[in-house]
């Protein structure tokens, strides 16, 4: 999506309600470390370290845009560089000069040629998403913690 755009490139035309107003706009040069909130779509060309939410919002994260940062959207677009867990009600797109290095949470995911994604994608349906939306972080660690002590017990035998 360009900027000043008024729907997104990827959610548009599948009948999905997205939103239309570009509402925040994050300039190369900006640095944020913290928590970030917003509504409708937030472009990005800054660094941003932190938490990144939306209960519905698009997050669009520029060629510039840098982010360390746990992602919960309603869709994300990515053509900088993303480190870190996303969680999309929709859709992420990772367009060809994207990066993203840590796990993604959503019903769909496009990935396009050129792009990197090192993590792994969980894929939501309607039934689990509300569920999951905003646990993600408490699931994974309850599924680490479940995972050890078979690993331990297997270690011990040997």
């Amino acid at each position: 999506m360009k900027f000043g755009s008024s729907k997104s490139s990827f959610v548009g035309g599948s009948g999905i309600d997205a939103p239309t107003d570009l509402r925040s706009f994050l300039g190369e040069g900006t640095d944020i470390n913290g928590e970030v909130k917003f509504t409708e779509i937030m472009r990005v060309d800054a660094s941003i370290s932190g938490t990144i939410t939306s209960d519905s919002g698009s997050l669009l994260v520029m060629e510039r845009g840098r982010i360390k940062a746990t992602i919960q959207a309603g869709s994300v677009e990515v053509s900088g560089i993303v480190e870190g867990t996303i969680t999309a009600k929709t859709a992420v797109k990772i367009h060809s000069t994207g990066r993203v290095y840590g796990d993604i949470y959503t019903p769909a995911l496009i990935i396009e040629h050129g792009a990197v994604f090192d993590g792994k994608c969980h894929m939501l349906n309607g039934r689990d998403q509300p569920k999951a939306f905003g646990k993600v972080e408490q699931k994974h660690i309850e599924q680490k913690a479940i995972a050890e002590p078979t690993t331990l017990k297997t270690a011990d035998a040997i």
